[in-house]
């Protein structure tokens, strides 16, 4: 079997990702339903046929592309959490550092996250990354609540997620820029306060 040469592999390797990025933007457009070879294809300017070279399936190129958005959100939480505990922030810190993160998400990658939620249970073969965001994202809520000293952090980290989704779903449908901030600040900062006193003795 030929060895396919360094050149044609990487400029196969660009073509790929080009499709992945524009299935992405597709998807946040017009949801998984709308996503199709020849609206993928045109999108990033190749002809139709060249999906069905990268991909098995319709299904298999929106799965890829689905994760390549868990790839980058939990790689994004994971960048803020190390920032955290390296610095040994504290609270407020910490609670402005994912205020931050979750203000500055691309818009293109949250929509398309929901679109993953909202379509697995008609697609059973997107849960995988839809889990991975999810548990990436916990994963990260629960390093903070560690590097905080909130016990029960694996346990509550669900808690934090779940608040931070609805958030970012609703400020897909309603935007109120600096108010957003304030609400979204005040909410973790509402949420530390009544773990550290669920976990206060009574005195």
């Amino acid at each position: 079997m030929p060895i396919r040469p360094a050149k044609h592999r990487a400029s196969g390797t660009a073509r790929r990702a080009e499709l992945l990025e524009a299935a992405i933007q597709v998807i946040a457009e017009n949801g998984v339903g709308g996503a199709t070879h020849r609206s993928i294809a045109a999108r990033a300017g190749m002809p139709p046929s060249t999906t069905s070279y990268f991909f098995s399936s319709l299904d298999d190129l929106i799965a890829a592309a689905l994760q390549v958005v868990a790839d980058r959100i939990t790689t994004r939480v994971d960048q803020v959490i190390g920032q955290i505990v390296e610095a040994g922030a504290e609270p407020a810190e910490s609670i402005e550092r994912f205020v931050e993160l979750m203000l500055s998400e691309p818009s293109v990658d949250v929509v398309a996250q929901f679109e993953i939620y909202l379509e697995c249970a008609r697609r059973p073969q997107l849960q995988a990354a839809a889990h991975q965001i999810m548990a990436g994202i916990e994963r990260g809520a629960e390093a903070a609540l560690r590097a905080l000293g909130i016990a029960r952090a694996a346990e509550r980290a669900p808690m934090v997620v779940a608040m931070l989704d609805g958030f970012a779903l609703h400020r897909r449908a309603w935007p109120r820029g600096e108010a957003d901030r304030r609400a979204l600040r005040e909410a973790l900062q509402a949420l530390h306060r009544a773990f550290v006193a669920m976990d206060t003795p009574d005195s």
